[in-house]
């Protein structure tokens, strides 16, 4: 079984930065090159066939177009001689990816698969290459001591063009928290324009190295269920607040969403403009094109973040199981233009959903599925009465008198409709808990300044870097995040 630890990079002077990115930028290419020769492999096969391709014979066409060597050789100079390979390897594993898809799409007793899939595309982001290479596990090192680095291999061109020595690697400051350790896997190494920095991610173990968790330094003592079980939670997906999370257990999260909407708002705000202006008959410009970029890199950020955040918090908390809630009945009751731009074009909800298999299922080996969560926030979590009025954030039953957060209660209705009713160990009466948040309980947000005794939730917001809370400063960078105690890359002897 494999886990990832995910790193920040940082390059050590602008020459090395430079460096770095024409790197990303050659590996892209060699990427790319590679992926039309198989795509061209593919098209060729199809159009000189009278009939439909076997499956197995589109295969044998599109993995024998090219061969490692070849790309060995023409980027040995520039990536050194084991990254090309790796991008070749690299390339294929999507395609085996589609032509698994393919087979179950052409398959009449399998419904997993209802749309053609496409073959696998470019590494590209409109008109501009996206920035990635792929380190083999041995051809890259981890530096640990005051400062956690990494160093990778150069190809002699790029050595001489920016003045390596002729057995010198790049060095790059590593700062991140991984969390999984086991033999080395391959490094992955991604720019995001939108931030300007520089990700790795690291594999780590394979199918007879099982890879081994690293405590956290914010670690808490997991929660099991009543039955003694792993644990299960529920999330409730929104826009205003974009996640809010109950596990059997009772521990809850809240992601808030306002100020990213906003945000993406004002994007759409300055396409539409910019729309307005063009001459009759022409729909896009490349300044259009480039805020739409912008735009959904900018939430996409800020989404895969919080699925890795999620995934840390739910494995903090030994949930075995997230059940997610589908958004189409919901769209389908509730439909309007700002519902519609919040839960389609700003939250990507598809795409979320997407994520969540991947990450957590993939990653941290967390039980995915999806059900249906209409009604659940015209609900009172506390004594389940239907006779309700919600005002923005604040749900209060009639019945009962109890005020709740909407989200939260919605999360915890969701959890007690799907989950297995022994498995709970929910708060059984009483307020349920606020999120901690500037501005809590104002009118401002639909609270009151009653019941200020209730346990609190943590309430996150996003600033562009990562979710915190909102009272926790985000104006100073931590000096050496990889290197304070417990925060060592994997690899280390401790």
């Amino acid at each position: 079984m494999r886990r990832t630890n995910t790193f920040e990079l940082r390059a050590r002077s602008q020459r090395e930065r430079c460096l770095l990115l024409e790197l990303l930028d050659a590996s892209a290419a060699c990427y790319n090159e590679v992926n039309y020769e198989r795509r061209q492999a593919l098209f060729n096969v199809r159009e000189n066939a009278d009939q439909r391709v076997p499956v197995g014979e589109l295969r044998t066409a599109v993995k024998g177009a090219t061969t490692q060597e070849k790309f060995r050789q023409r980027y040995k100079q520039v990536l050194s001689s084991s990254t090309p390979q790796q991008l070749v390897q690299k390339n294929w594993s999507t395609w085996k990816s589609f032509f698994k898809l393919l087979s179950k799409y052409r398959d009449p007793e399998n419904e997993s698969v209802t749309d053609k899939p496409s073959p696998p595309g470019y590494w590209k982001d409109g008109e501009q290459r996206v920035l990635h290479t792929v380190i083999r596990n041995d051809q890259y090192t981890l530096e640990l001591g005051k400062r956690s680095r990494v160093e990778i291999p150069v190809g002699m061109e790029l050595k001489e063009a920016y003045g390596l020595g002729h057995h010198e690697r790049l060095r790059l400051e590593v700062r991140g928290r991984p969390h999984w350790t086991g033999k080395q896997g391959r490094l992955e190494i991604v720019y995001d324009r939108d931030a300007e920095s520089f990700t790795a991610h690291q594999t780590v173990g394979d199918e007879n190295h099982q890879p081994h968790r690293r405590q956290s330094s914010f670690s808490t003592t997991l929660a099991t269920s009543s039955r003694g079980e792993g644990t299960v939670a529920a999330v409730d997906i929104g826009a205003n607040n974009l996640a809010a999370v109950t596990t059997s257990t009772g521990q809850q999260l809240l992601f808030h969403g306002r100020p990213l909407f906003e945000r993406f708002h004002e994007y759409t705000r300055r396409i539409a403009h910019q729309q307005s202006e063009l001459p009759e008959e022409q729909w896009s410009s490349p300044r259009i094109r480039e805020l739409y970029r912008r735009r959904d890199a900018q939430r996409d950020h800020a989404q895969d973040a919080l699925v890795r955040h999620l995934g840390e918090w739910l494995t903090d908390h030994d949930v075995d199981e997230l059940i997610v809630g589908e958004l189409d009945d919901v769209r389908a009751s509730h439909w309007s233009a700002t519902v519609n731009e919040k839960t389609h074009l700003f939250w990507a909800h598809g795409r979320f959903r997407r994520r969540l298999q991947e990450v957590l299922g993939d990653e941290y080996d967390i039980t995915v599925r999806e059900e249906s969560e209409a009604g659940t926030s015209s609900q009172c979590p506390t004594c389940e009465s239907q006779h309700v009025h919600r005002s923005g954030d604040l749900l209060q039953c009639l019945d009962c008198n109890s005020e709740n957060h909407s989200d939260l209660a919605a999360s915890v209705n969701f959890l007690r409709e799907q989950a297995d009713e022994q498995h709970l160990d929910l708060p059984a009466q009483g307020p349920m808990a606020r999120p901690v948040a500037s501005r809590e309980n104002t009118t401002e947000d639909g609270h009151h300044d009653h019941n200020r005794d209730q346990r609190v939730v943590p309430r996150l917001e996003w600033d562009d870097h990562g979710w915190r809370q909102p009272d926790h400063s985000t104006k100073e960078d931590p000096t050496n995040q990889s290197t304070t105690p417990g925060n060592l890359p994997s690899g280390s002897q401790v």
